[in-house]
């Protein structure tokens, strides 16, 4: 296929008949979803997980089992909330996971530049501790940018729930914030 033939595609086709073409095994489709949805997910992670690079991982491997499971995907139309269900059950198996405890010898003092990095890493601890669907609606809304519509559809919810489960996350976060 040509640049101009993945060009026309990326724009005209719908994530629904990539997804089919991608069932069927063409690579070329498959690789035109990752395009669309890879910034997306890697946001989504990313308010998971608190890093880029775990983001980033669980993306790659997102895609991988993605691309095994898209033969029997029954519903191309919801490709969308498909990769994100996928993201997040990786996502929640690698919260999971035991971590070694890195040791400090000498840890480094405060840097006054740090300041805003600080409170980014703060917020990012903050989302990591709300309850469950708490933190997935925060991570869709906001680091999936996703809408509240486009959310309810992902979960299988209503959008007054994702309205409510938003409002709750907001005061949450507030009061572990300003615990800190």
């Amino acid at each position: 296929m040509t640049r101009a033939n993945d060009e026309h595609r990326l724009v005209e086709e719908t994530d629904a008949q990539l997804a089919q073409d991608a069932g069927r095994g063409d690579a070329n489709a498959f690789g035109v979803l990752v395009d669309r949805f890879r910034c997306a997910l890697i946001g989504y992670l990313a308010g998971l997980l608190g890093t880029r690079d775990d983001a980033e991982e669980l993306a790659q491997e997102t895609f991988l089992r993605a691309w095994r499971e898209a033969p029997g995907l029954r519903e191309p139309a919801t490709v969308g909330a498909w990769l994100h269900r996928i993201a997040h059950n990786l996502a929640m198996s690698h919260v999971r996971r035991p971590r070694p405890v890195p040791l400090v010898v000498d840890p480094p003092g405060p840097d006054p530049a740090a300041g805003e990095e600080d409170r980014t890493v703060a917020l990012l601890a903050a989302v990591g501790r709300l309850s469950g669907p708490h933190r997935e609606v925060i991570g869709r809304k906001h680091f999936g940018q996703c809408t509240v519509d486009e959310i309810a559809v992902q979960l299988g919810i209503p959008a007054g729930t994702v309205r409510s489960r938003l409002s709750r996350a907001y005061c949450e976060l507030r009061g572990l914030l300003a615990s800190e």
